[in-house]
């Protein structure tokens, strides 16, 4: 019950920022999705060109846990292909999954690629990260290795 009460949250959720975020002034936030080993709901803030947070709450499809992240990226540097500008970022976070009576923690270190569509086009940000998450409580899992990887689109408002 808990589990189809999150994901129609997150549904609601993905549905009303776009449609209110027309009301807003340009602001350092965003809102949008992560898919990776579980849907994410996520909400960034921009502190500078070259650092943001992340934070995000979801469902783990594999284990059925639900899961909170926080990871702060920073810009390392980027490339071009024809004229579309990517940026490549490194960060550094923490994971908690709660499995029924069990808790996961996780220290992540994410690597990604970052594309922002211009905002006279759409004010959309679609990027990809992966990493390795080194388990601190393992909660259902035995091993001290694991991959933190999705991608994303943020919808920067």
């Amino acid at each position: 019950m808990t589990k189809r009460l999150v994901c129609a949250s997150v549904l609601v959720l993905m549905m009303l920022l776009p449609i209110s975020a027309a009301s807003f002034e340009r602001s350092s936030w965003s809102a949008g999705i992560n898919l990776g080993t579980g849907a994410q709901s996520a909400a960034q803030y921009r502190i500078n060109d070259d650092m943001d947070i992340v934070v995000g709450v979801g469902l783990d499809f594999y284990y059925g846990a639900i899961y909170g992240d926080a990871v702060a990226n920073f810009r390392v540097g980027g490339f071009s292909i024809d004229q579309a500008a990517f940026d490549v970022t490194v960060g550094g976070g923490v994971l908690v999954g709660l499995y029924d009576r069990l808790v996961e923690l996780s220290v992540v270190v994410p690597v990604g690629i970052t594309y922002s569509f211009p905002d006279d086009l759409i004010p959309l940000d679609l990027y990809v990260r992966v990493g390795p998450a080194i388990r601190i409580l393992k909660g259902y899992r035995t091993d001290l290795l694991g991959i933190y990887s999705y991608v994303g689109a943020m919808y920067r408002f």
